[in-house]
């Protein structure tokens, strides 16, 4: 095991956290004995008793004098039917190395930071994680969701279904079921793509390159592929998709079955959607469709001012959001108030603030599609699970209703856990052949 390099406290950091926290750590988890269980695991009996106890180490500290194990004991008991042993219950999640009240902390920062950064938020706190740690946990995270949640193609855990993850049920016809208050609800998908570590740099020499020999420039880096559905009605992701391939159909399918039940579905032009059940097209992409076509907008650009272009555009969109409007109005009376008013969302901005959001937490870039998938996944939970937004106290609907944990998903254990990288092949055969050979290196 390789030992981590020495740490300073930062001199500015106040007593209440470089001293106060660490000694109330102690106060709490040294030497404690965890005892507590239940029937043997093996054959259910009930009658056991202490084998042993067994040293572990709950978190470690770092001081002024440098690092400081905080230890706690587990004890092993033997059942007195089949006379196999088992653990008492412990504050540790399967496969990691400390305790579960730091797992959590380290899960809640890596959502809305870096990996690199959340070591460096720990050691303010005068607790020593190590950014592969942090790495690890998170991958092991986004692992056991997909077992849990996830939204399965040929066998491959291909998206994760949040609705499941944070309401157990599969889909928004479900979702209205469990909370009849839902009486209308409406989604949005769309799909963003941060660029890949190095990629811009790559990108702007492998076009001087294709632009000296001649052959057609790219026009977009290498990047991945984030697709996500949300629920405006209750500000909560849906589904989630992180892949190194092109956005097609295939993603598209997968992010609609959460949505099934919705009462309409949002998007863009993009033709993966043209599959969605009543695809309602984004007024503002609508539009802006409408004036690339618009003759007459062709022919103003060449005479009129500025002013006049802009009011004959405002014009247009305020006909075509009448229209459109009109076209909802009656055929979703549900999303109507007393007065008259639709409720209903009218463009995808719920997933274009959503699409900003992950970026903008993303924070870096990256070249290891685990790493993204599993921070995204973080950023997409702790999004809809919140009780502060613009600039005020707010619950969300997610944090009022659902019962989610991070411990829900770190406490499952899986006996093969490894961290699969969610990409889709769009041959059924290769699909085939790599889960054969996957099969086999295990």
């Amino acid at each position: 095991m390789r030992n981590p390099k020495p740490k300073k406290l930062h001199k500015l950091m106040p007593e209440l956290i470089t001293k106060i926290f660490p000694q109330a750590v102690k106060l709490e988890y040294q030497n404690r004995v965890y005892d507590e269980y239940g029937a043997c695991p093996h054959c259910g009996c009930k009658k056991s008793w202490a084998y042993c106890k067994e040293e572990k180490i709950f978190c470690r500290l770092v001081t002024e004098d440098g690092f400081e194990d905080i230890k706690v004991f587990v004890v092993r008991r033997e059942c007195s039917r089949c006379r196999k042993t088992f653990y008492s219950k412990s504050p540790f999640y399967p496969n990691c190395s400390y305790g579960k009240p730091l797992v959590d902390f380290v899960l809640f920062l890596a959502s809305k930071n870096p990996f690199n950064r959340v070591e460096s938020i720990l050691l303010n706190f005068g607790l020593q994680v190590d950014r592969d740690t942090v790495k690890n946990y998170a991958r092991r995270f986004k692992d056991r969701v997909s077992k849990q949640a996830g939204i399965k193609m040929f066998d491959e855990d291909i998206g994760i279904n949040l609705l499941k993850l944070f309401f157990n049920v599969k889909n928004v016809k479900e979702l209205k079921k469990k909370y009849p208050q839902l009486k209308a609800v409406e989604s949005g998908s769309d799909e963003t793509y941060p660029r890949k570590k190095g990629a811009k740099k790559a990108f702007k020499e492998e076009n001087r390159m294709r632009k000296l020999l001649g052959e057609e420039e790219k026009k977009y880096p290498d990047g991945f592929t984030i697709a996500a559905s949300y629920l405006p009605t209750i500000k909560s992701y849906a589904s989630l998709i992180v892949t190194e391939n092109p956005f097609n159909s295939l993603f598209a399918r997968l992010l609609r079955i959460p949505l099934l039940g919705s009462d309409y579905n949002l998007t863009d032009g993009h033709g993966a959607y043209n599959d969605f059940p009543d695809r309602v097209r984004c007024l503002f992409h609508l539009a802006k469709n409408k004036a690339k076509k618009d003759k007459v907008l062709k022919k103003i650009k060449k005479s009129a001012l500025p002013e006049e272009i802009k009011e004959y555009l405002s014009q247009k969109y305020r006909e075509l959001k009448e229209e459109v409007l009109k076209m909802l109005k009656q055929k979703y009376p549900q999303f109507l108030t007393p007065n008259g008013e639709f409720t209903g969302a009218l463009t995808t901005n719920c997933m274009e603030g959503g699409n900003w959001r992950i970026k903008h937490e993303l924070r870096t870039e990256y070249t290891n599609i685990n790493s993204i998938a599993s921070r995204s996944l973080l950023i997409t939970i702790v999004d809809s699970i919140y009780t502060f937004r613009h600039g005020r106290p707010e619950e969300s609907f997610t944090h009022a209703n659902s019962s989610f944990k991070f411990e829900d998903v770190m406490s499952i254990e899986y006996k093969k856990e490894k961290f699969c990288s969610p990409q889709l092949q769009f041959n059924p055969l290769i699909v085939r052949k790599m889960i054969m050979i996957r099969n086999v290196r295990w």
